[in-house]
């Protein structure tokens, strides 16, 4: 009795051996298939998906399938017993010799591992996202994380003192305005604006607009914005210039605002406009001076652009070992061709990534731009727990 139970024991530990053996044999081929198939694109991208397929499965297989039939030819029982064994050492060798003879050669080509499923489910498929998570995951362990993009501190603001502008108050101290001229297809109209604090983007009434040769869509995108007199809403139109003094500034985003002008004013110089001087205030001399900020060749106009724009993330935002790999959906809602536009997605409780920069969107056009990044170390692929915000790190109209 104990002979035979000892008998079962051996046949169940060597079933399981095998078993054991197999899997391995599978595992590291599989892994070593699609490392092959990444160094093959890398060495020739014009090559068809299936000839890399090919190439991949006969270095994997094809070539120890080979040689243990050239060994055991005589015994067919023994090539099906050297099968379970001999991919698992073949494989695991080749990887070994691969991460160690040419580590940022594999880490590259890992990096780009999507491209195996890409083609055949798209940008947003899970699929293609676990195969982009895998793939940076074994490059990292292979030839290490890549180094962080270095941190760019802002350079002082330099100012232009011979086009300093001095606004007096008047004589309550209480209100200050300003003589601004403002461009549009049709017409350039000098107008007396108010200065307000308060106020995130520059207003002008109906009437103005017209005046300009500026059209208001019925469809224009709408905001919520603040003002020194609380919230308003109304919609968003594009001015193409405006002066203030000897400096002008190009593409700013307007608020149509009737309720903003009175007897005094026709309008608000918000934030959008005053972000571009360094202001000085004197109350004792009832003074404000406007230091104009050096003008750059083409200036990054996020902050007027990002109103006019929808950004949304192209499927569920799903996480795969801590990475993702997102297409984000950036629909140019305005009336303007912009370009240049590179979203970002900040992390609430991790980094903030930049996408591709999208190189033009026409009006009512859909841009895609791609982020890849680790934003985590966790490995579960959570999709609706992830908080982050959309924005625009750059724009230009």
């Amino acid at each position: 009795m104990a002979a035979k139970v000892r008998g079962l024991l051996s046949s169940v530990l060597a079933a399981l051996g095998w078993v054991l053996l197999v899997l391995t044999s599978l595992g590291a081929g599989l892994v070593a298939s699609l490392t092959t198939l990444a160094l093959a694109k890398q060495a020739n991208a014009d090559a068809g998906t299936w000839q890399m397929v090919a190439v991949a499965g006969l270095v994997t297989f094809g070539l120890p399938f080979a040689l243990a039939a050239w060994k055991h030819h005589a015994a067919p029982r023994r090539i099906r017993a050297t099968m379970t064994w001999l991919p698992a050492v073949w494989n695991i060798t080749g990887l070994l010799l691969a991460t160690q003879l040419i580590p940022d050669v594999t880490a590259t080509a890992l990096r780009n591992l999507e491209w195996v499923v890409q083609g055949r489910f798209g940008d947003s498929h899970p699929a293609t996202r676990m195969m982009s998570a895998f793939g940076h995951e074994s490059a990292d362990l292979v030839d290490g994380p890549p180094p962080a993009p270095p941190i760019v501190l802002p350079t002082p603001t330099a100012v232009a003192l011979d086009q300093a502008i001095q606004i007096p108050f008047n004589r309550q101290g209480t209100a200050i305005m300003l003589g601004v001229e403002l461009e549009g297809p049709e017409a350039a109209v000098r107008a007396d604006y108010l200065f307000d604090t308060g106020a995130s983007y520059t207003t002008l009434t109906s009437e103005l607009a017209r005046e300009l040769g500026l059209s208001i869509p019925d469809d224009a995108p709408t905001l919520k914005f603040n003002t020194a007199s609380g919230l308003r809403e109304s919609r968003m139109i594009y001015l193409p210039r405006l002066r203030l003094g000897d400096v002008e500034i190009d593409g700013l985003l307007v608020s149509v605002c009737d309720s903003c002008a009175n007897e005094r004013t026709q309008g608000l110089l918000g934030l959008n406009v005053m972000r571009e001087f360094f202001v000085q205030m004197d109350y004792q001399a009832r003074q404000m001076q406007l230091l104009p900020r050096l003008q750059e060749r083409d200036p990054n106009r996020s902050y007027d652009i990002e109103p006019v724009v929808s950004l949304q993330i192209e499927g569920k935002p799903e996480i795969w070992l801590g990475r993702i790999r997102w297409v984000v959906l950036v629909e140019n809602r305005g009336t303007e061709p912009i370009t240049q536009v590179v979203p970002q997605i900040e992390f609430n409780h991790g980094p903030t990534l930049l996408g591709a920069a999208v190189a033009r969107i026409e009006p009512g056009d859909v841009g895609r731009s791609l982020v890849v990044g680790k934003v985590s170390d966790d490995d579960d692929p959570p999709t609706e727990s992830v908080e982050f915000t959309l924005t625009l790190a750059e724009a230009h109209w």
